[in-house]
């Protein structure tokens, strides 16, 4: 197995201000694939329910896309992720960064 790593971007479906879905998650979807196929990097991607406490005090729910990555690219993941929170009109998104084994077999 091969030392890597693995990044998780989690991004909500629901815009912030207008707190519906405007943008589906399988619009996102396609989206995600286009860029990484022009990009030419391995993902994949699974859908989730999230919830987070708003800064109102408010608990909300939504549909996430969580889109994994793993192994080492001239990609910048925060920017990234940056992109797809302002694309989907987000306060935030998630990203997550872990050291892994990994064997494609």
């Amino acid at each position: 197995m091969k030392d890597t790593t693995e990044y998780q971007i989690y991004i909500g479906c629901r815009d912030s201000q207008l707190k519906d879905e405007i943008v589906s998650e399988d619009e996102l979807r396609e989206m995600v694939v286009q860029f990484f196929r022009r990009k030419e990097i391995d993902f994949s991607m699974f859908s989730a329910k999230g919830g987070y406490l708003h800064e109102d005090g408010r608990f909300i729910s939504e549909n996430s896309l969580c889109i994994n990555i793993i192994g080492s690219y001239d990609l910048d993941i925060i920017k990234l992720a940056r992109s797809l929170s302002m694309y989907m009109n987000q306060e935030c998104s998630l990203v997550v960064k872990d050291s892994i084994k990994a064997e494609f077999c």
